[in-house]
C-alpha cells in the first residue's frame, strides 16, 4: 500500500463496500479498493492551513459523488 505522508484524519467506506477514501493532513484524498488493498486514485483537494489539511471525506449514499471538507475553509464535491 503507498502510505499517506502525514496523519490520516478521515476514512469513509462507499455504500458497496468495494472502496475504501482516506483523507489527510498531507493535502491527499486517496480511494483505496478493499479487494486487492491498492491505491486506485490520489489527489490533491485542500491546501494547508496551520498544518492541517483535510478533516473529514464521505461517499453519497446513492450517487457516484465524493465530498471533503478541509481547514482552508472549503467543501468539495467530486463526480
Amino acid at each position: 500500500m503507498v502510505a499517506h505522508l502525514d496523519s490520516v484524519t478521515s476514512l469513509a467506506v462507499d455504500p458497496n463496500g468495494l472502496y475504501l477514501m482516506s483523507g489527510s493532513h498531507d493535502c491527499s484524498i486517496r480511494l483505496w479498493n478493499m479487494e486487492s488493498k491498492t491505491c486506485i486514485q490520489e489527489f490533491t483537494a485542500h491546501r494547508k492551513k496551520f498544518e492541517e489539511s483535510i478533516h473529514d471525506v464521505a461517499f453519497h449514499p446513492t450517487k457516484c459523488y465524493i465530498g471533503s471538507a478541509g481547514a482552508d475553509a472549503l467543501a468539495k464535491v467530486f463526480v
